[in-house]
């Protein structure tokens, strides 16, 4: 029986775009916190008071804003990468398990990007306003500027619980992934590594950099994650290319189509 001539399907140029992106939310996540943090552009906030401390901040408002804008932006790439594994998981995984992992993840997304936008905008506008009015740096004041201070850049709870909720998220994407095939063994373990320590050590994200033992080593959970990303966003863009070749496989389906006997004719 002759065999038929092997089509050759070549990517179209959405596709390649929709797989470049793919791949800059789950390289991006982990890498743009990572390189914040590595970078020392983060100011600090020297004071006894917090009103020392507000008064810190309104002289470098404007780098303030422009270091969380960093985070905020690291924020919308967990959200995508998120979205991203969800579509990849769900290729073997029951829909209702994924989505209500990504669900997680999703909230755990917003929580943390909307807490860094008033990092960006509402706390530098509020430390630059009180820093011209003596007044509100004075002891009396001392209930505002105290609040301030634990809401802006002390405590952050919605900082650490957005970011844990997110990374709880990955960590249920990364178990399904495993469980039923539809990620690598060793990529989900790299995930489920890397979102399990920063739950534990939990710093909001913001010391992904950091490798010191004393300080829990965040920055290996930044790096787990990115080893995860990086070898799922390579697999996506190699499935892409062998499409575009003859014989290419096309994906699982046409692989396991092509191990069929033949029905003779």
């Amino acid at each position: 029986m002759d065999q038929p001539a092997q089509t050759r399907t070549e990517p179209s140029l959405e596709e390649k775009v929709l797989v470049a992106v793919k791949a800059v939310c789950l390289i991006g996540f982990p890498l743009v916190p990572m390189l914040v943090y590595l970078s020392q552009v983060h100011p600090g906030l020297p004071g006894n008071t917090a009103a020392q401390e507000v008064a810190s901040l309104a002289r470098v408002a404007g780098r303030w804003s422009q270091v969380h804008a960093a985070f905020w932006v690291g924020g919308l790439l967990g959200l995508a990468a998120v979205l991203v594994l969800r579509a990849e998981v769900a290729r073997e995984a029951p829909v209702l398990f994924t989505n209500a992992a990504a669900a997680v993840g999703v909230v755990g997304a917003v929580i943390f990007t909307g807490t860094v936008y008033m990092e960006i905008d509402v706390i530098p506008t509020l430390s630059t306003a009180c820093n011209q009015s003596p007044l509100c740096l004075a002891p009396d004041n001392a209930v505002f500027t105290n609040a301030l201070a634990e809401q802006g850049w002390r405590v952050l709870p919605g900082l650490t619980l957005g970011a844990k909720t997110l990374v709880l998220g990955l960590a249920l994407l990364a178990i399904l992934g495993f469980t039923y095939g539809a990620l690598k063994p060793w990529e989900s373990l790299a995930l489920f590594t890397g979102s399990v320590w920063e739950y534990g050590v939990s710093t909001g994200l913001h010391a992904w950099g950091e490798f010191s033992p004393s300080r829990g080593m965040p920055g290996m959970a930044a790096v787990a994650i990115l080893f995860a990303g990086a070898s799922i966003a390579w697999r996506m863009v190699t499935e892409l290319r062998s499409r575009g070749k003859p014989g290419g496989s096309g994906g699982p389906a046409a692989a396991e189509a092509s191990t069929r006997p033949e029905t003779p004719g």
